[in-house]
């Protein structure tokens, strides 16, 4: 008797085990499919609408000396499909929303090739107007495919007959001569906005004042000197009735650092300047972003800073260049919160015959054909998704190897966002904060097998999406 109720005992003990060990398999597959998401998903990304930052004023690049080679040695078919690549806002192409634009300083005997003639000859400062065609026409060009577009305008020197070297090729500007170079540039932004009716919208003094070149148009200015022309710049913009119309800014400096010391040492004039312009090569200095004034970065490639090559063929290497772009885009929009930079400009916009990566398209002037660099791919995803007087929103992400920026449209309340995944491995994150009535957004990529290629618009869901991100590549998410 005893041994039966064992045996019973053992026997239940035993069925016990065998429904429990089969109770924990089942839950184990029926568990399965939504645990997957939960893990691939952990990390965020988080969009909050109601906090913001600066508006976007846009992102370009310069036209000046090279786009001569544009007009001149390119076919008609390849001019077109070149300036729809820069500033159409459709397909792959970068839909890019400024050009900053050369004052030009040189005489005829100066410049015999005549692509660098100042309109403003001796010292009568006799006026042609028929000089800076190729600059002109490119902006026409650009005019065609984007009718909003904004004009940054710098020179490189004041004309030599201002200088103490009588040369645009580095020296200083004359202070017997400060008052022409004031009216001599403020009459260039007269004669462009009000009768050529570019949107000249931002005016700076000098390129690089902290740096002289024998090689090219350079001129060096040091602090006294710069806070006394930014004075004489601004009385002249006044005089003509433009002030209103013009933000000035400060000298275009090489670096955040330099740019710093220039804006705080002008003792008299720096509430003259309405925005902070600088160049990104090296010696940075976040303090600058704490400096209130809106901000562009109106200059920035890879050959001053590394000297590297640039070989469109090494998709690996190309396509880091692109990370690392969107890398110095998104430090120079994030960083200060409200007092982060608006915009963003790369050097060239074309450049003829270079090796070294200054540019975003290459032209082969001899072959007539030309390269698009990776570089304007990623500049691209921002471009094409944050327009003028979008708002930057905080963005978070919980994974630091997915840096993170985004927009919205203040009349609608849509988002746009930028995700870069730094990292040499994929990411999956969820991302919220969309409208919870929208119900898909369009996808842009770049990456070293995408060139802001259009992707499958990913599907909303209560204002959310889960999105697995290449490694080393550039998203672009846009609310429809």
């Amino acid at each position: 008797m005893r041994s039966g109720i064992q045996l019973n005992t053992n026997r239940s003990i035993f069925s016990i085990k065998v429904v429990m060990m089969l109770f924990t398999v089942m839950i184990g597959f029926t568990c399965l499919p939504f645990s997957i998401p939960i893990a691939a998903a952990a990390d965020t990304i988080t969009l909050t609408k109601g906090t913001t930052y600066q508006a976007i004023d846009g992102f370009g690049a310069a036209a000046n000396k090279p786009v001569y080679d544009l007009q001149h040695t390119m076919s008609t078919a390849n001019q077109s499909a070149i300036l729809d690549k820069l500033f159409l806002n459709s397909g792959s192409n970068a839909g890019l929303t400024m050009i900053r634009w050369e004052i030009n300083p040189y005489k005829l005997s100066e410049d015999s090739s005549g692509i660098e003639i100042s309109y403003c000859g001796w010292n009568n400062c006799t006026e042609d107007w028929t000089t800076d065609s190729h600059q002109r026409w490119f902006a026409d060009q650009a005019l065609t495919r984007y009718s909003a577009m904004q004009f940054y305008a710098v020179p490189w020197s004041p004309p030599s007959w201002m200088k103490d070297t009588a040369t645009v090729k580095g020296g200083h500007l004359l202070p017997a001569r400060y008052a022409d170079y004031a009216n001599y540039v403020a009459r260039w932004v007269q004669k462009y906005r009000g009768d050529f009716g570019y949107n000249i919208k931002w005016l700076s003094v000098q390129n690089e004042p902290d740096y002289e070149n024998p090689l090219w148009a350079t001129a060096r200015y040091y602090n006294a000197e710069m806070d006394s022309v930014i004075g004489e710049v601004d009385s002249a913009l006044t005089s003509k009735g433009i002030r209103s119309q013009v933000k000035l800014t400060s000298p275009e400096a090489t670096s955040e650092n330099v740019a710093m010391n220039f804006l705080n040492n002008m003792p008299t004039n720096k509430n003259l300047v309405d925005y902070v312009a600088y160049h990104n090569y090296g010696n940075d200095n976040s303090t600058l972003y704490a400096e209130t004034k809106p901000k562009l970065m109106t200059e920035y490639n890879f050959k001053d800073e590394t000297n590297n090559l640039w070989d469109p063929g090494n998709t690996t290497y190309d396509n880091q260049q692109a990370i690392d772009l969107a890398v110095r885009i998104h430090r120079a929009l994030t960083t200060g919160g409200s007092n982060a930079a608006k915009g963003f400009l790369y050097w060239w916009s074309v450049g003829s015959n270079e090796s070294l990566a200054q540019q975003l398209i290459n032209l082969d002037t001899s072959g007539g054909t030309y390269a698009t660099s990776k570089v304007l791919y990623a500049m691209g995803n921002f471009s094409r998704v944050m327009r003028p007087g979008y708002v930057r929103i905080q963005t978070v992400s919980s994974n630091p190897s997915l840096l993170v920026v985004a927009t919205k449209i203040n009349s609608t309340s849509k988002a746009q966002l930028v995700v870069i995944n730094t990292s040499s491995s994929d990411i999956t994150a969820t991302v919220s904060g969309f409208s919870t009535s929208a119900t898909a957004a369009s996808k842009l990529k770049t990456s070293a097998t995408d060139n802001l290629t259009n992707m499958t618009d990913v599907t909303l869901v209560g204002g959310s999406f889960t999105q697995t991100f290449s490694a080393k590549s550039v998203y672009s998410f846009s609310e429809k």
